[in-house]
């Protein structure tokens, strides 16, 4: 697991989400979906821990890839 720390300032994670790094974003979602499939396991339930988080983290990685390719071109 990551070395991902709760936010200790009140921003919320929508507007926090433009600041991580690709990996740190990488690793928040890596880590919420082994706690997701830890939880399921555990409670033998189909659980769906942060798919808020899970989006906002998605479109922004899609986002800055599409700005990666614009730059490239």
């Amino acid at each position: 697991m990551g070395s991902c720390q709760p936010f200790t300032d009140d921003e919320p994670f929508d507007k926090r989400v433009k600041t991580l790094a690709d990996n740190e974003l990488l690793e928040i979602w890596e880590e919420t979906q082994q706690l997701e499939d830890l939880l399921r396991t555990q409670m033998q339930t189909d659980l769906a821990m942060a798919p808020e988080y899970e989006r906002l983290i998605v479109s922004e990685l899609q986002l800055r890839s599409n700005r990666a390719l614009l730059h490239v071109r």
